[in-house]
């Protein structure tokens, strides 16, 4: 006998979003670098810069697409994402300049807004309460295996075809994906009457986005996500060329990625499983401890520290992640989830794109890392500090 589909298949589902949007976004097109930096001659901070223009541009439009998700569902928006990265991947196999991939990040900070994170964090909160920290840790560990499975691919392309071919091969996953979706993701608002009365009636008190920000907790959130983004995504997006200056194979590289993402998805797993078992807020304070002294073994440089790092950070950012957005569901509702975690996302965005620019910039400046994962370090330390003032809001603290 078929069994019914659930809302957790929801978060299986989103969790392969995940892996085609962000894996294609952020992590799978690093392989690339050390290609087109050979063709083009261009320096690793003008490569880097269109990241820093695929983030930035994200948070700016994030705020809005949240609207949007909040009035007329998530489902389109996810489609609209997978249609436009299969897009430009497409057009990314014809670049001649930095103009044109420039042009093609700037498209992918909509694939992000519409397709990544903040769409499927809201998707799966709408439908799951009980042991909700651990579907939205299934969902997000997309992230993670995006980074082990696309750099793969990608490395598997180059090996046996141009670069400009791999990326019209790659441009085929997100089509594939869309179908899937359009059969399968159920909207919330066409769910049955019976179906939205019974998650209506689970739903906790919810701030209006306007409640949200006079909460220490929603600003708290906000810098350390600026800042942890900041480094987590200096490491990933500079770790493919920095391990190949150590001279690690192409294919020994793109396997370190896949070790990094491959603990942070076991992290993930765990630490959503924990949530509904443990305080969020003393779990988030740990990861932070966690992944500082991971980023502290990573600037020491030396080279036999450097798979312990990654192991470490790994475990600590895991964590971090399915617990960023697990506190923000938890202490601000689904009221206004889109408006709250898009305009959080938007800090994230920035953070993260600053941080994958300037280390390439500093590595420029001084012809080694060693600068920019001390800032990387310096950073993920202050946001321990700052994980000591995110704690538990109620409309009582928050109006008063």
């Amino acid at each position: 006998m078929r069994r019914s589909y659930t809302y957790l298949d929801d978060a299986f589902l989103c969790k392969a979003i995940l892996i085609i949007s962000n894996g294609l976004t952020l992590s799978g097109i690093t392989v690339f670098d050390e290609v087109l930096l050979e063709e083009f001659k261009w320096s690793r901070s003008e490569l880097k810069f269109r990241d820093f223009l695929n983030l930035v541009c994200a948070a700016i439009i994030l705020p809005f697409i949240g609207a949007l998700i909040d009035r007329y569902g998530v489902k389109r928006s996810i489609l609209f994402g997978l249609g436009l990265l299969s897009i430009c991947y497409y057009l990314y196999s014809g670049i001649g300049q930095l103009r044109d991939m420039y042009l093609l990040h700037i498209g992918f900070a909509f694939v992000v807004a519409t397709s990544g994170v903040l769409a499927i964090i809201i998707m799966v909160s709408q439908r799951v309460k009980e042991k909700r920290g651990l579907a939205i840790g299934i969902a997000v560990a997309g992230t993670s295996l995006g980074g082990m499975i696309i750099p793969q691919i990608g490395t598997r392309l180059l090996e046996q075809n141009e670069w400009r071919t791999g990326f019209k091969y790659e441009a085929l996953l997100p089509i594939f994906l869309l179908v899937v979706v359009l059969l399968l993701l159920r909207d919330r608002r066409n769910a049955t009457k019976e179906e939205a009365s019974a998650t209506e009636d689970q739903e906790e008190p919810s701030f209006t986005f306007k409640e949200a920000l006079r909460s220490p907790t929603y600003w708290g959130v906000g810098l350390a996500g600026f800042l942890s983004y900041y480094a987590i995504l200096a490491i990933i997006s500079n770790l493919f060329l920095y391990l190949r200056s150590l001279d690690f194979t192409p294919v020994a590289a793109g396997n370190a990625l896949s070790l990094l993402f491959g603990i942070i998805l076991g992290a993930k797993f765990l630490s959503g499983f924990l949530t509904d078992y443990f305080s969020q807020f003393k779990l988030f304070r740990i990861q932070f401890a966690i992944m500082t002294v991971g980023a502290v073994l990573l600037a020491l440089g030396d080279a036999s520290l450097i798979i312990p790092a990654l192991v470490v950070i790994g475990l600590g950012w895991g964590g971090m992640y399915t617990l960023f957005n697990y506190i923000i569901i938890e202490a601000f509702g689904l009221k206004s989830a889109g408006k709250i975690g898009g305009t959080i996302s938007t800090l994230e965005s920035i953070g993260g794109g600053l941080g994958i620019w300037l280390t390439g910039l500093l590595y420029d400046q001084y012809g080694s890392y060693s600068q920019g994962f001390w800032v990387v370090a310096a950073f993920v330390a202050t946001s321990f500090i700052i994980s000591f003032f995110i704690r538990p809001t109620t409309k009582t603290t928050v109006t008063e």
